[in-house]
């Protein structure tokens, strides 16, 4: 007994302390005495007793937490019990009392985050997402930042291609200060040399021989939705390599999200149709997807730009038109100068090109159906005498992977053939993810055939083989679950086929989904401080664009750079 201690014998006085006892004051009297060998007398702070009471208080404070998971309709019966809510009754629907319960199956757990997470290994996992998302608006900020100058690229040194048919064996490969940075996610090949003819055309144009340009030609939905994927990897491509022009444009935008970088452009008074309607039976939709056509008055304007690092000058537009009976006149004005006319008619429907040269430099254009019959064009290419390359946009929104199927198969052959890419590249898969079950078991069998129209057969034709193409998987999508983002399990299922059917088709694939980190890549690109994703959670904002660019950009450099390892003069100059 310590002196403070009224004896066992004293009730009043020991009536007095108990008074005074709380929670966490414990009179010595009333606890368990254990008894000590030895002489150590208890220094403890604590009065004997005090863990047990915090103890059971715990448990019961776990329990009341833990009651609404083990029996997740426990709080809607307490409401029925006070009357919040009524009872249940035959023939008459019961109260929705699920306002009452503190969670709902599917929700997320509250203090798993706290606790759950760490417990089960989990917090290390979302700090290293976490973490990547940071660093992924930090290159945002960087590649919006770089790209907003005014500042002309310098063209590249034209190099005089050597005589004796050695410009397939390039010089040794000078490194470029981008080989360095890190590649979030390496394109997946059918075969190690499946894109060397690409590779050996940005070669040239890399070493800067005369004449010298890499064509590309992308399709997609509505992720390439106002050129930003496709700008933010023309730009790095031609900040590299050269800038060889803009290259294709439409003569009329199919909506209002058609919006391209480095060109200015006003239209007015064209019909157009556009691939996704189906508006033609003759299915002669054009390179981009959309013929247009007047019997005179409609025009587009065209201007180079002066406030942006690229498209700031032309060397030759090359006007793309149907000749057909009845046909009118196109004019065309270049700055002001005498107007050129270009006679559209002809016996039948037939696929024709105009090339309109001019000295490299800023230029406007204006391009006038003039009369004297029907006029129907389906674009125009802008480009540039000098060695770089040039990165086509023909964004299709709202179309499915199966409507390139609407177009002509001929035709199509045709105008792929005229403008003849080193490379095409394929976007599509947001509205796939929408297909019924019977459509998605054919899934693969569509893009073959969807393939096939574009490049002919995967083998090729008379020993000339298909041309290289990359598929580019749809970026991830999110789906609320409660107040949780997760990704649309449908995701998964189009990227695992449209990697079967790239890689069977002999063509490249990036898995963007991955590159964006993976499942619940949507939730964080949505949440971060500066959001990469839209709100709608299936649409990439200006910088989630840039960025998924910039991401293909840097798979398709690492692949060159082992091109050229392998090329003959490999050796790189110090």
């Amino acid at each position: 007994m310590t002196d403070d201690v009224p004896a066992p014998d004293d009730p009043a006085a020991m009536a007095r302390a108990s008074a005074d006892v709380g929670l966490l004051d414990v009179a010595e009297a009333d606890a368990d005495r254990v008894e000590l060998d030895g002489d150590e007398e208890d220094t403890s702070p604590y009065a004997a007793g005090t863990f047990a009471k915090v103890g059971s208080g715990m448990a019961v404070l776990v329990a009341l937490v833990a009651a609404p998971y083990a029996a997740p309709d426990l709080d809607a019966k307490l409401a029925r019990s006070v009357g919040v809510c009524s009872e249940p009754e035959p023939g008459v629907a019961a109260d929705d009392c699920s306002f009452a319960r503190a969670w709902l199956p599917g929700e997320p757990v509250p203090f798993w985050n706290v606790i759950g997470r760490e417990l089960m290994g989990e917090g290390a996992v979302e700090e290293e997402a976490a973490a990547q998302v940071e660093e992924t608006q930090e290159l945002a900020a960087a590649l919006l930042d770089r790209d907003d100058t005014d500042v002309p690229l310098p063209d590249k040194v034209i190099v005089t291609p050597p005589t004796d048919g050695t410009t397939d064996a390039p010089p040794p490969y000078t490194p470029h200060e981008d080989d360095g940075l890190e590649v979030p996610r390496a394109l997946e090949l059918p075969s190690g040399d499946a894109l060397d003819p690409f590779f050996a055309a940005l070669a040239r144009s890399d070493i800067g021989y005369e004449g010298a340009i890499t064509r590309v030609s992308q399709w997609g939905d509505s992720v390439m939705s106002a050129d930003n994927v496709t700008s933010a990897l023309r730009t790095s491509m031609q900040r590299r390599f050269g800038d060889a022009g803009h290259g294709f444009h439409l003569l009329a935008p199919p909506n209002n999200s058609y919006r391209h970088r480095g060109i200015r452009f006003k239209t007015s008074e064209w019909q157009h149709c556009y691939i996704i309607n189906k508006c033609k039976p003759d299915a002669h939709f054009g390179f981009g997807g959309t013929t247009v056509w007047s019997g005179g008055g409609a025009q587009s304007v065209y201007r180079t730009v002066q406030d942006a690092a690229f498209g700031r000058s032309w060397s030759r537009a090359e006007l793309w038109y149907a000749e057909q009976p009845a046909g009118g006149k196109i004019r065309l004005d270049l700055d002001g100068g005498e107007p050129t006319f270009v006679q559209t008619r002809g016996e039948a429907l037939t696929d024709r090109w105009f090339t309109l040269a001019m000295e490299d430099g800023p230029h406007r254009l204006k391009v006038k159906a003039a009369g004297e019959g029907r006029v129907r064009m389906h674009g125009i290419v802008f480009e540039r005498d000098v060695p770089g390359v040039v990165w086509d946009g023909m964004e299709q929104l709202g179309a499915f992977t199966s409507r390139m199927m609407y177009f002509d198969e001929a035709h199509l052959r045709a105008q792929v053939e005229h403008r003849d890419p080193d490379l095409l590249v394929f976007m599509f898969g947001g509205n796939d993810l929408t297909l019924s079950a019977r459509n998605v078991a054919r899934y693969e069998d569509i893009w073959k055939d969807a393939l096939e129209r574009f490049r002919g057969p995967a083998d090729g034709v008379d020993g000339v083989p298909a041309r290289p193409c990359l598929l580019i998987a749809p970026v991830d999508h999110g789906k609320r679950k409660g107040q949780q983002i997760i990704s649309d399990p449908a995701v998964a299922e189009i990227v695992s086929r449209q990697r079967r059917a790239a890689l069977a088709a002999g063509c490249a694939f990036f898995d963007t989904p991955a590159a964006m980190g993976g499942e619940g890549a949507a939730g964080r690109w949505r949440k971060a401080d500066k959001p990469l994703m839209a709100g709608d959670l299936a649409h990439l904002t200006h910088a989630g664009q840039k960025v998924i660019g910039h991401y293909v950009y840097l798979a398709l450099m690492a692949e060159y750079v082992a091109y050229r390892a392998r090329s003959p003069g490999a050796s790189p100059s110090p």
